[in-house]
This record gives structure tokens, sequence and C-alpha cells, in this order.
């Protein structure tokens, strides 16, 4: 990878300063990034370098997690039993069959394309076979579904050049949520540490911006190479996202220059003021403030600027800072960002796809059309970018479209192809909207969405009512999900589209949101939850049982903290982290524990701040909304101990807020830093930290026995 001069400048300075100092595994760690230590690279007959990845041969013996198979002297591919781990990722199907007359289309994508929370019972792939069937014939065409939950961009190339071995009459290709640019070979993290002591977080979104469409435009001529000379069409179907209702978890901006973060928390205040008190003008005035100072690195301010808009009437604008606060994170896909199509990849797809002379349907043209102008919203996205059945409905039908111009060479609106009947059965969907109120609850949402979604979920199926009150049961015992009997009702149920889900991806967790909505829901049909809710907290959770870790995923993860509890899953998953405690990214912690009135508490917490060197400053607890307490801590562990007084306490879920101090901003200390943790190969720390908390613990004193 050529890199300029410009780039290589800090990267020099900062081998020389090493190369004078004892720290020599420091130095053999940047020449190692540099590629001095690394095998030349390869290099053409000609004299140049060659692209780092070429298009892979079709493979004629697998495909996926299919193996090629004769029988009776016909090609099958079937299942492999070495690739069992790897089954539910992919369609339900046990064996693919040789092309016998009919028209073949191949459809690739990711969980979008796979139907999640519909799958295997309504699918894409599905809703496209009865719309081509509607107009071609029953007999005369079928969509072989290869779509995978979490495919990325390397795999999709691979994948799409195998496929060739079933003799495809069209490919359709649906992603577009799950690529990124995450650096991995040390060249790329060498140039990444370049990108940030050069221009900072705003450069690093850049380059990551650059690097992406440069993927992305490398598939495309992948892809292109790989169909082009058997005249097979391709049609890429550009995702959307759900910008009315989807919302980021609010946080602050990551590390700026100078003083800048201090004055963007002052912007953020007076602009969240001024909308309490309809002043619109000055909250815009805000708004634009803060994007001023961050660069559009934070989706916080865009978010702000577009309910601005929303409120003046302007839908183009409110959709471009919605877009904008959608694409405001690039440069930091972690395990806390859902999945999400930025514009850079949706552009570069439309103008690749057209250049390669390949179909595109625009999904977010296709949907701006369906609603009327309207921003995509929940009628066609169940989530962040997952489809409703309508959703599916409405996209099918415009691939429909393009596929019939390939095939017949007419021109057919996909309007004219969308069919009522291309949809689930009443149970299905019924199925699928609880579980979208248990993947928005789990993803930080609003209780409204939430409360939406349940409230649909027993309007389209009453059996919905029974799953609810088992869940309400199952989330809240203390043990495992296998173990309670609530599970073994559902499954009794015999819904599978809900066992599927719930009992692979589902968490036991407090659920405020969540469990609130199922209540209300139930309570609108007569069903009433809430005692037994309250009987289950209080009897499985009840800190005058037990004494309470604030600190445990049950009672903190769901929580509007989403960054602040990555903690735990990047331990876990990636490695080497900086820390293995919970640190604040915001002036204000919230944690839930279970209590009952009249029973005072002992809350123990060990903290610090962030800096060593800081000077002691001032945190204090609120519970319930009532100041209870205030403690001076300093940069080492300090142990609070705080009396809360059975007054304050409440009958089920209380809330604790920890107030913390503003840290002293040091943007320029703090990118150096992330450059440091980048080249040892630790996590690195783009955001700015409050506080920092050890353990935190909630007991029942000796006047609740």
């Amino acid at each position: 990878m050529e890199r300029p001069p410009e780039i290589l400048k800090s990267f020099a300075n900062r081998t020389a300063r090493t190369a004078l100092s004892p720290d020599g595994a420091e130095l053999a760690r940047l020449l190692r990034l540099a590629g001095f230590f690394a095998p030349p690279s390869p290099v053409a007959a000609d004299g140049s370098r060659r692209e780092e990845r070429s298009v892979a041969a079709p493979d004629p013996d697998n495909i996926g997690i299919w193996g090629r198979r004769i029988e009776d002297g016909k090609v099958y591919f079937v299942r492999r039993q070495d690739t069992a781990a790897q089954w539910h990722f992919w369609a339900n199907l046990g064996r693919i069959g040789p092309k016998e007359g009919k028209r073949r289309v191949v459809l690739l994508g990711e969980s979008v394309a796979r139907g999640f929370l519909y799958d295997p019972q309504f699918t894409p792939a599905m809703a496209l076979e009865m719309t081509l069937q509607s107009n071609l014939g029953k007999g005369e065409v079928e969509v072989i579904d290869l779509a995978r939950t979490d495919l990325g961009l390397e795999t999709l190339i691979d994948l799409a050049s195998s496929v060739r071995a079933l003799e495809p009459d069209a490919l359709v290709i649906f992603a577009g949520n799950n690529w990124h640019s995450c650096p991995e070979r040390p060249e790329e993290i060498l140039d990444v540490i370049a990108t940030l002591q050069d221009g900072g977080i705003r450069g690093l979104k850049q380059s990551a911006e650059t690097k992406l469409a440069g993927n992305v435009k490398r598939l495309l001529k992948a892809v292109a190479s790989a169909y082009e000379d058997a005249g097979i069409p391709v049609v890429w179907v550009i995702p959307e996202y759900n910008l009315a209702d989807w919302r980021d978890p609010e946080s602050n901006a990551p590390w700026l220059a100078g003083e800048a973060n201090k004055e963007w928390l002052s912007c953020r205040r007076g602009a969240r003021d001024a909308l309490s008190k309809g002043d619109v003008n000055v909250a815009l005035e805000m708004a634009t403030k803060m994007v001023d100072l961050d660069g559009g690195v934070s989706g916080t301010g865009l978010y702000i600027l577009a309910e601005c808009h929303q409120k003046l009437g302007d839908r183009d604008a409110e959709r471009r800072c919605l877009e904008l606060a959608r694409d405001a994170l690039i440069w930091e896909p972690s395990i806390t960002i859902s999945p999400r199509p930025y514009s850079v990849v949706q552009e570069t797809i439309r103008r690749e796809a057209d250049a390669h002379g390949h179909e595109v349907v625009d999904l977010p043209q296709v949907f701006r059309e369906y609603l009327k102008g309207d921003l995509p919203d929940r009628r066609v996205l169940i989530d962040y970018c997952h489809l409703t059945a309508l959703g599916m409905r409405v996209a099918m039908a415009a691939t429909a479209s393009r596929l019939l111009r390939a095939f017949k060479s007419v021109e057919i609106d996909w309007a004219l192809l969308d069919r009522e009947s291309v949809k689930p059965e009443p149970e299905v969907e019924a199925g699928a909207l609880l579980l979208a109120a248990i993947h928005n609850a789990h993803w930080g949402q609003t209780y409204e969405i939430v409360h939406y979604y349940c409230s649909r979920a027993i309007e389209a199926s009453p059996k919905m009512a029974q799953v609810m009150v088992r869940l309400i049961d199952m989330q809240t015992r203390r043990a495992p999900i296998w173990m309670c009997r609530s599970s073994e009702q559902i499954t009794s149920l015999s819904l599978p589209l809900i066992q599927r889900y719930l009992f692979r991806f589902n968490h036991q967790l407090l659920d405020r949101t969540l469990l609130a909505a199922a209540v209300d829901s139930l309570k609108k049909i007569g069903v009433s939850a809430r005692e037994q809710l309250d009987k289950l907290r209080r009897d499985e959770h009840s800190v005058k049982a037990r004494d309470i870790d604030l600190l445990r995923p049950y009672y903190c993860r769901v929580s509007p903290q989403q960054r602040e509890l990555g903690w735990k899953l990047v331990s876990d998953s990636v490695g080497l982290a900086r820390n293995d405690y919970y640190r604040a990214y915001g002036s204000e912690s919230r944690f839930y524990f279970i209590g009952e009135a009249g029973c005072p508490v002992r809350l123990r917490l060990t903290c610090r701040l962030p800096d060593a060197s800081s000077s002691q400053e001032a945190i204090s607890l609120d519970m319930n909304g009532k100041r209870v307490g205030e403690s001076v801590i300093g940069g080492r562990w300090d142990n609070v101990e705080q009396r809360i007084e059975g007054d304050v306490v409440r009958n089920g879920v209380n809330e604790v807020v920890i107030r913390w101090p503003l840290p002293e901003f040091r943007g320029e200390k703090a990118i150096q830093q992330a450059s440091d943790d980048l080249l040892a190969g630790v996590t690195p720390e783009f955001f700015p930290v409050f506080g920092e908390i050890h353990s935190f613990i909630a007991t029942a004193l000796a006047q609740c026995a």
C-alpha cells in the first residue's frame, strides 16, 4: 500500500525518537508495522504491484455450507456436516437440486436478505419467488436463497464467485449493512495511526469513508468480472435505514482539539434547554455549533438539528440531518453500533453498478416513493435496517421489476407487481412483531416503539398474549432460561419463529422498558400482569434478600449507556482492552435495583476520577430523582458509602444516578494515547471519560429484616 510522504512524516519522527530511547520493544512494533519485517508484496511480471485481492476461481465443490454431490448422474449441493455450527446463519435448506427447466435466480445478502425476525417462515427470497411466479408462472422460475446472517464483504466476493456452479439466470445481491473499514493488516493500522495524529477523529472519519468506498468498488468489480463473460444479469438491492424511528444512544463527542469538548457540552445543554422552552431557532443555532465543533463525527448534534427542522417543517433538511447522524460513527464500528448502510456504501453501489451495466434496486428511492415522501419508518423497517413483511413485499416487487426487464426486455413498474397476497401467515407476523419489541428494547429504543410492537403483536394473534405473560416470567427469574417452566410452556405453544429467536438470541435482563410495555399492552385486552411482575421481581431480585451488584449485566445492560457497557463485551471478544471496569462517558451514570418501600439501603461504591493527577472533586448520588449524598474523590480508587433512608426507596425498580464533575479535556494528549494503544494492539479510547467504577453494591440494612 503506497503512502504519501506527509502521512509517513509523523511516523518517521516517532521512529527516530524511539531509536534513541531504550524502548526496543516499541521500535520493533513500529518497524513491523512499517513492513520492514514482512515478506515483500507480490509483484507482477511487468513490475507493477498486484492487487491486494483478486477474484477467486469458482469452487466447483462447495457453495457456502453446501457441498457438491452426484446422485444418479445429477449434481446436487447438500449441507455439509462439518459446517453444522453455521447452519443457523443460512436458509433452512438441506439440498440444492440441479437446474431443471425453470429460470433460476440466486439471492445473496446479509441478515436483511435473510429476513431477520421472520426467517425461516417468511423471507425476501419467498416474497421474490411469489412475485415472479405471479408474472412468469409457478413452474417457470425459482429463487435459491443463499443469504447469510452476518455476511461480510470479503465472504460475499467468494460466495458470489462460487454460485456460478448453480447455473443462475440472474444474481441478486441485497447487502451493504455489514461493510466497514476496520484496519486489520499492519500497514492499515499504520495508516490509521498517521491519519489520527494528523487529522484527529475528523480525519479518521474521512479516511474510513474513502477506504470503504474503495472496498465497495473492489467488490462490484470482482462480481462483474465473475459474471460478465457469461452474460448473467446482476441486480444490486441497496439497503435503507430506519431514519424516522431508530435512534443511536446519545453520547458525548469524541476527543476534540483544545477546549472544544467543553464548548460542545455547553452547546448541547443550551440546545436541549431551548427545545424544552420551544425556542427552535436558538436550539438550531446551538446544534449547528455542535456539528461545527465535532465535524460530524458524533450523531448527537445532528439528531437535535433534525428535530429542529422537523418542528420547522423542513422535511428535506430533516432527512439529510438524520442521514448524517446515521453516518457519523463510520469511523468507530463497534459492538455498540447497530449495522447500517452508510451513505458512501449506497452512493458507491449506485455509481459502480451503473458503470458495470448492472441493474439497481434503490430502496431509499423505492421506499420514498411508496411512503409518499415520508421518512423510512416502522411501516417498512422493523428495527434499524431489517424489513417488515410489507418492506419485504415492496422491496421484492421492485427487484422483480428489474429481473423481468432482464428476462423479457419489458418495463413493468414495481407498483404494478406489488401484491398484497405476498405476506406471512398472521401468527408469523405476530411472532415477528413481538420479537421486534424485544429486539428494539434490547437496543435501547424508546418505550413508545416497544409498546407499539407489543400491542401490534397481540392484535395480530391473541396467542402472543400467552407468550408475553410467560416472557415476563422468564425474563424475571434468576434461573437460566432453559431451567424456567415458562420456557417449556412457550415451547409447547408450537411457535417455531418465537422459539428460534427467543431462545437463541435473547438475554435475561431487568428489561424495564420491555416488561413495562408488555404489561401495558396486556392490560388493554384485560390481562393483568402487573402484580405478577412486581411479585416476581420482589421474590427473585429484592435487595432485601441479597446484596445486588449493580454492575451485573442483568441490572445495567439495558440502559441509555451502551458505550459504558461495552467494556464487558470488548474484553470478552476483542482480547486486549484498556480496562476491566466500568467507565462513564458522560456526566451521569444510571443504575437500577429492586427495592421495597420503607427498607433503607446502603450503597457501597469504589470509584475514581479518570486522571490519576486530578485534584479531588465532588460526585453526587441521586435516588429516584432526589439528592441523597455527595462525596469527594480523586484520581485514586476511593470507597464511598451512602445510606439511603427507607422513605426514598420504592417498591420495585429504583434508579440511582451518579453525577460526575467535568474532566480535564486534553484532546491532543488523548489522541496520542489512542495512537499508542493502536500500536500496542490495545483497544483505543476515543471518548472522554468522566469517571470509573470498580464495584457498586446495594445492601439492605438490618432494619429491613
